[in-house]
């Protein structure tokens, strides 16, 4: 099976390299950075308007903003200083949700439902081999899943029906049969999304593929991508749809992030078939955010990118590197996180 040990030290790829041919007639974007106070890894982005945003990492590390970035305050959560929250969710206003990744119990799943000041574990893996990846919840914030590591060749799957606050595991018969070498990463929490109710997982390792259920995982299809992949650091890293039938799908190989082939895929049915794109040389990329019509915000270590027509054709953005990302695409703004504690928003 693959390496925990490297996957979890060396995730922190959001290396989006930039297509030369960008879209000269788009006004030129800026990252505004701030300070955080902390040294942490930060990979775990969720927004809840234009001025309040909240961020998780490393360390136990969780932080909230609620002037817009300018200054951010450490939220408190006890007994979590060894854990790495790699996927914070906000699915109703007042309600949080921290995912910690790690192997056996380090992997667990704390909610607040007082903003931060007070948690209770609802969720926690047990088994030696379990490793939780991501999660995501629909648009009413009451329907959600969370996968994670294959167990015993399937993947690990958890449902919850009333916003996070209780988890049901999908029996084994519910849970995809993976290939040899299949898994998910736990980077920003994006391998996972539910788009109008239809809930598609992206997988790498052994093979890059995107598993789709339209019945919240009790029954599931998939479908071949042409990312690269064939070694254990390399796959899909993030997945995002732009409507309910255009879906783009980023990743790479961590190991060697320079690499511009085969990172970037695009489907134009609801995620049942995906193909190739060419002409786009990108860099890896590990968290992609669509930014509403035919916007898409995409960053990694090696640098932040933006397409403005689907994916099609990307510009650069200044600014250095980020491992995560997340957007509010009413209030048109987006919040970065990554290495030492860096934050930045971009308005566009």
């Amino acid at each position: 099976m693959f390496m925990h040990s490297m996957r979890f030290g060396l995730l922190v790829l959001f290396g989006f390299g930039l297509l030369t041919d960008a879209l000269a007639s788009t006004p030129a974007l800026k990252l505004r950075e701030f300070t955080t106070g902390t040294e942490a890894s930060l990979r775990g982005m969720a927004v809840a308007g234009k001025d309040e945003a909240w961020v998780s990492g490393s360390a136990g590390t969780v932080m909230r903003t609620t002037d817009a970035g300018k200054s951010w305050e450490r939220v408190r959560v006890p007994g979590a200083d060894e854990l790495d929250f790699r996927d914070v969710e906000i699915p109703r206003p007042g309600t949080v949700l921290l995912m910690a990744a790690g192997p056996g119990r380090t992997s667990k799943l704390l909610r607040s439902v007082d903003s931060g000041k007070s948690w209770t574990v609802v969720l926690q893996n047990l088994k030696p081999d379990g490793f939780f990846d991501g999660m995501d919840f629909d648009a009413t914030g009451m329907h959600g899943l969370l996968y994670g590591d294959p167990i015993n060749g399937r993947l690990d799957l958890y449902v919850t029906h009333d916003g996070g606050a209780s988890w049901k595991p999908m029996p084994p018969e519910s849970r995809p049969l993976l290939q040899q070498g299949e898994y998910g990463f736990a980077a920003s929490g994006t391998g996972i999304t539910i788009s109008k109710s239809v809930v598609y997982v992206a997988t790498g390792g052994a093979v890059a593929r995107v598993w789709r259920s339209t019945d919240w995982g009790t029954s599931w299809a998939v479908a071949g991508t042409p990312v690269h992949a064939g070694d254990e650091s390399t796959g899909i890293f993030s997945i995002g749809f732009l409507d309910a039938n255009l879906g783009l799908v980023v990743g790479g190989d961590y190991a060697q992030p320079e690499l511009k082939e085969g990172n970037l895929a695009r489907s134009s049915d609801g995620g049942k078939t995906w193909v190739a794109q060419p002409q786009v040389k990108l860099e890896h990329k590990a968290c992609l955010r669509p930014l509403g019509q035919k916007g898409v915000l995409v960053c990694g270590r090696t640098g932040v990118v933006v397409s403005w027509d689907s994916g099609k054709t990307w510009q650069s953005i200044e600014g250095g590197g980020y491992f995560t990302v997340d957007v509010d695409v009413n209030a048109r703004v987006a919040y970065l996180a990554g290495s030492k504690g860096r934050v930045a928003t971009l308005q566009w």
